[in-house]
């Protein structure tokens, strides 16, 4: 077997050399090393044959199975873990299209924790590759009847990578507006006329600057004096406010008695001319019978037949009146017997 062995030279540095302690193996024993170098090989490679083919046989009993609806399998596939609540209850059965959505079947050994709320999400199982389906089982008092589940589609690598593409290329466009932009603001500024005319600009922007410090050093004193009246005045209407606050609420008082008063006065004005209005809507139904000769008062105002017929019989009753007072009244009056 050979060994390594160190040596120091005369200027302080060191060598590895390769020396063999043991005598070289020949015959029997080299086959018997080759014979196991074999085997552990052909054990390795039957080892990753079965994992690569395990990953999608099923060998789950579980007793539970769970139908999941998701837009898109999203790279899930059957043997995938289950997890609920961070804990691995099972795995997928199978994955199929149904319409225009992937129905996920999945086994798990308990349900009881499943309420009608409970809901599913596509997620990644390790960060190298790998789906995962975790179950959240919800809230509601109620527990879930078997009803399907709807998935969510969790982010993974690919599409993290795929949603930086998109926001590089916007970017890009951005950018690209961007130079556009300031070679326009360039091009621009660059003109003579806009150089000029920005120089004025800011001489006059200046020039006003400087007069506006002028003119409030110069009227500083006026100014200050402006302010300490304003501060007089207020103090002085403060303190009339507060001399004539009693005066102020006695008048609020009396406003507040006569507007209830005024209030008072329009209800009953108000009930007045509700009832003048009825005895005109009574009067003008009295006057319509009257006109119309419903009543016999107003057939004697409105009747001239009757009228006429009226002034005969009193002309009438008024002759026979007169007779009687001449010559009285010859009365033959027979009582019991027919005449």
């Amino acid at each position: 077997m050979p060994m390594l062995r160190y040596t120091h030279s005369e200027h302080g540095m060191s060598t590895v050399s390769f020396h063999e302690s043991f005598p070289r193996m020949y015959g029997s024993e080299q086959r018997t090393y080759a014979k196991v170098g074999a085997i552990t090989l052909v054990a390795v490679l039957l080892l990753l044959i079965g994992i690569t083919i395990g990953r999608g046989v099923n060998i789950s009993t579980a007793p539970v199975q769970l139908r999941i609806r998701a837009g898109s399998a999203d790279g899930i596939e059957a043997g995938a873990p289950v997890w609920i609540n961070g804990i691995k209850r099972g795995s997928i059965l199978s994955v199929r299209p149904d319409g225009d959505s992937v129905l996920i079947v999945a086994g798990i050994d308990d349900a009881s924790v499943l309420r009608a709320d409970a809901r599913a999400r596509i997620a990644m199982l390790e960060i190298t590759g790998g789906k995962r389906l975790d179950i959240l089982p919800g809230s509601r008092p109620d527990r879930w009847n078997g009803t399907v589940l709807r998935a969510e589609t969790g982010g993974d690598l690919a599409s993290m990578f795929s949603q930086v593409g998109r926001i590089a290329a916007r970017a890009s466009t951005l950018l690209d507006r961007l130079d556009t932009t300031i070679a326009a603001a360039n091009a621009i500024v660059a003109d003579r006329t806009v150089q000029e005319q920005l120089r004025q600009t800011l001489e006059q922007t200046s020039a006003v600057v400087t007069e506006l410090r002028r003119l409030v050093e110069t009227n500083h004193s006026a100014v200050d004096r402006l302010i300490d009246d304003a501060g007089a005045v207020a103090h002085q209407l403060r303190d009339a406010i507060e001399s004539n606050r009693p005066t102020v609420e006695r008048l609020l008082e009396r406003l507040d008695r006569t507007s209830a008063e005024l209030e008072s006065l329009a209800g009953k004005a108000s009930r007045l001319a509700t009832s003048a209005d009825t005895t005109l809507g009574e009067l003008n139904t009295m006057l319509t019978q009257l006109r119309s000769q419903r009543s016999v008062l107003g057939k004697l105002l409105y009747d001239q037949q009757l009228s006429a017929n009226l002034d005969t019989t009193l002309r009438r009753i008024g002759g026979l009146v007169d007779t009687i007072s001449r010559y009285g009244v010859n009365v033959n009056v027979r009582l019991g017997t027919r005449p």
